[in-house]
């Protein structure tokens, strides 16, 4: 011990320097396995693996949670637009310049008119309320949960027919397009016969009555939102006016943007473009609570797994006890040649810092190879098990999903680094209070 400190040359009456080569060597030397210390060596492994597995563990159970809630979003925000125009109270001989207007600002992908409507819809045997949005036929086209259905994996996007007839004929036609949900629970299939029925009344020579029409399934949509599926219908925009009576106005201008988790800020700059008495909105506020309660989930996942590192890297702690117990003597001795307590701090900093780097290290290596690679260990369980752990047919997702977010495995690092430099710091301070006289006093 002596001689490694002369053949330094660091030890000297006022100190050695903050960080010098011989804090590291003594670090190190102490971070070694020896016969006599094999306690020691197993608590540091021990610690080690502690914070590796704890940190693969948030990695990957962030990154699964990232790529549902992505999923999710795509699956949801596919069909729901992200930000709403309320248009009811605007001139209809002005909708299509604001249309316009809001199609040129930039990170919006469209802008589309939509009329809405409540309807009783009838088969030869069932019967249900369902939400009917007449749209433009190529706006419907160019949604992405219609375009989903291009990927032969999918199980989202239009599951029976086409839209080549949606949208043909007079006043748009009469072809319509139902939710997989919808057609489940009304019994029909492409070519079917179902009756809208309106509680809006409509202007004839016998008086007010509701509107009533026959319509002929073009399409069935699969969108994997219960909510959608089991609750809508699509025809054309045309005929969603003549059926609901608007004449030439529209309900709603739904924009879609390129970046929907940036929905909020478009609200006032297209608030500017439509007048300040016009009502808009975002996606979050059709449903705050929901999209709060996943922003929660996330949050308390992210600190439970946080708490989980921290527990982890307490077993820092004794090692670097034993530690310190074990090199009573070689720290009394260290002091007597004129090491600082400072000094001495800084060794067993080094120590406890060494493990909890190497650890957060390892366990951010272990955690992007297993999300990088979360499909091969997809097959691998299903090929050992022999069973399906993951049906697509339920989750309407072909594999687990997992996307990594940088930002967070940044946080992960720091987070590791932090909390085992502040597990260190009192069996250091401890190490370094130390007093040579009591050491040595029976050695």
């Amino acid at each position: 011990m002596t001689d490694t400190v002369r053949e330094t040359g660091q030890a000297s009456a006022g100190g050695a320097r903050p960080f010098s080569p011989y804090e590291f060597l003594l670090a190190f030397r102490y971070l070694r396995a020896r016969r006599k210390h094999g306690g020691v060596a197993l608590i540091a492994w021990i610690s080690f693996g502690g914070i590796a597995l704890a940190v693969t563990g948030l990695i990957a159970v962030m990154s699964i949670m990232n790529g549902f809630r992505a999923e999710l979003f795509n699956q949801l925000l596919g069909f729901q637009p992200h930000v709403y125009v309320d248009t009811r109270e605007i001139d209809p001989g002005n909708i299509d310049r604001l249309i316009e207007e809001i199609e040129a600002m930039p990170g919006v992908k469209s802008a589309n008119p939509v009329t809405a409507g409540q309807v009783m819809a009838t088969s030869e045997r069932y019967e249900t309320f369902l939400q009917v949005l007449a749209v433009r036929p190529d706006d419907l086209a160019a949604m992405d949960v219609v375009r989903s259905g291009e990927d032969p994996r999918s199980q989202t996007g239009l599951t029976h027919g086409d839209l080549s007839e949606f949208g043909t004929g007079r006043y748009g036609g009469d072809v319509i397009v139902l939710g997989s949900g919808v057609a489940r629970r009304l019994g029909v299939n492409v070519g079917d016969r179902v009756t809208f029925l309106s509680a809006r009344a409509a202007p004839s020579a016998f008086g007010a009555r509701p509107q009533q029409k026959a319509y002929y399934v073009g399409a069935i949509l699969a969108a994997g939102v219960s909510t959608i599926d089991d609750s809508l219908a699509f025809m054309p925009l045309e005929q969603g006016q003549l059926f609901f009576v608007r004449g030439e106005g529209v309900d709603q201008i739904q924009v879609r943007l390129d970046d929907p988790d940036l929905a909020p800020l478009f609200v006032d700059p297209i608030r500017m473009i439509t007048g300040p008495n016009t009502s808009v909105y975002d996606y979050t506020r059709l449903d705050p609570a929901f999209f709060n309660a996943l922003q929660f989930e996330r949050t308390a996942m992210r600190l439970i797994l946080s708490i989980v590192v921290a527990i982890a890297a307490m077993n820092i702690i004794s090692g670097l006890v034993m530690l310190v117990k074990n090199k009573s003597r070689d720290i009394a001795i260290l002091r007597t040649m004129g090491a600082t307590q400072a000094s001495i701090m800084r060794v067993f900093l080094i120590v406890g810092a060494s493990i909890g780097m190497a650890g957060t290290f390892a366990g951010l290596m272990l955690g992007i190879l297993f999300v990088v690679n979360i499909g091969p260990i997809q097959d691998f369980i299903t090929w050992t098990t022999g069973a399906q752990v993951w049906d697509p047919t339920v989750y309407y997702l072909y594999r687990i999903p997992a996307q990594l977010d940088w930002g967070e495995v940044g946080f992960i690092s720091i987070f590791g680094l932090i909390i085992s430099l502040v597990v260190t710091l009192p069996p250091a301070w401890r190490a370094a209070r130390l007093d040579p006289v009591e050491a040595l006093r029976y050695e």
